[in-house]
């Protein structure tokens, strides 16, 4: 019990030497991703909120009561990611904040930069979802939050273990702790895990739109319109993750980035072969012409669509052998219900 409680004692010096020493570079990272956040949910929530404002002005429908419930929601939750806002503005620093500050401090303690290994991978995953800068502070503040609560997480472990022991609860002490240990690795753990989960749905639903896409191309092109202005219509006839990234192209195309850099853009966001393809032969294109890029439209068409029976064919087989399992239960339940009557003696 002694033991437990210095060591718990040691582990809060540690912790609050982490945050009290992290620098001002430090404390503005996680401060300018927490914003970025924030501002990114505002939007979200904003463009959602408008849609069901404009859809009950035009259906002249005030009454609907789950579009008028969901959009009291959505204002609560404007305003409250707002007020979030409002105070990370003014330098303010709550418990989510301080948590990621010590983990990102004992990143640089431990010599984590921009080359390390684990660093490189979820930055890699992040940007397929964020700008360039963004993703960058995002990577560290995940990171960060996994250390920061694995830390604290150990040291709260160790300060229950302590205190239940003292109690004298014997085993339930140590399950009282293991609890709580677990819980805040958890925390820390489920923002990093969700990185992996957003960025595996990115790319199912990626590889399942795409050869709608390549087929409207196609289809327009050959038609003999220009490929900008087939993207441009493609981009705008369906919803979708990568009808999303075929208007930030578009965007981005506006605002005067060069093509080449806003197709290296969409490549990089996408992390899809199939897209890899289309956009480099877009972007060979602008220099070499119309002449190749449809017969090159038509490969990537008919592969894409080959693809999708495949993946199609791939997802139906690991159903099925996800029900084997649940399958052979219910069977091993049904004949035990048979034989267990009959074996005792007894009957229905």
């Amino acid at each position: 019990m002694i033991i437990c409680m210095i060591l718990a004692t040691a582990g809060f010096a540690f912790f609050a030497f982490l945050f009290l020493s992290a620098g001002s570079n430090v404390t503005g990272a996680i401060l300018t991703c927490r914003k970025e956040t924030e501002i990114e949910n505002i939007k979200k929530t904003q463009i959602e909120l408008n849609l069901i404002v404009d859809y009950m002005k035009r259906t002249r429908d005030l009454k609907d009561k789950e579009r008028v419930k969901r959009a009291r929601e959505l204002n609560r939750k404007l305003e409250q990611a707002k007020k979030k806002l409002e105070r990370l503005e003014k330098g303010k620093a709550g418990m989510t904040e301080i948590i990621p500050i010590a983990g990102y401090r004992m990143m640089q303690l431990l010599h984590w930069d921009a080359a390390n290994d684990t660093v490189k991978k979820l930055y890699n995953q992040c940007i397929q979802f964020k700008e360039k800068r963004e993703a960058m502070n995002y990577t560290y503040y995940i990171l960060g939050s996994l250390i920061g609560y694995v830390v604290l997480g150990v040291v709260c472990g160790l300060t229950a273990l302590g205190l239940t022991l003292a109690m004298g609860l014997g085993i339930k002490a140590v399950v009282f702790s293991a609890a709580v240990l677990i819980l805040l690795i958890l925390a820390g753990y489920v923002p990093y895990d969700n990185v992996n989960i957003t960025v595996r749905n990115r790319k199912e639903e990626i590889e399942n739109q795409f050869p709608q896409v390549v087929s409207k191309l196609t289809l327009l092109t050959v038609a003999g319109m220009e490929v900008n202005q087939a993207w441009k219509l493609t981009s705008g006839s369906g919803v979708g993750i990568l009808y999303q990234e075929m208007d930030r192209v578009l965007v981005e195309l506006d605002n005067n980035v060069p093509p080449v850099e806003a197709y290296s853009k969409f490549i990089t966001r996408c992390n899809n072969p199939y897209t890899t393809k289309l956009a480099t032969a877009i972007i060979q294109n602008a220099s070499k012409g119309n002449a190749e890029i449809v017969n090159l439209f038509r490969r990537l068409n008919s592969e894409s669509w080959l693809e999708h029976k495949h993946s199609a064919r791939r997802r139906g087989e690991q159903i099925s052998s996800k029900l084997l399992v649940p399958t052979l239960l219910m069977f091993v339940g049904i004949i035990i219900l048979v034989i267990v009557p009959v074996m005792t003696g007894f009957s229905f």
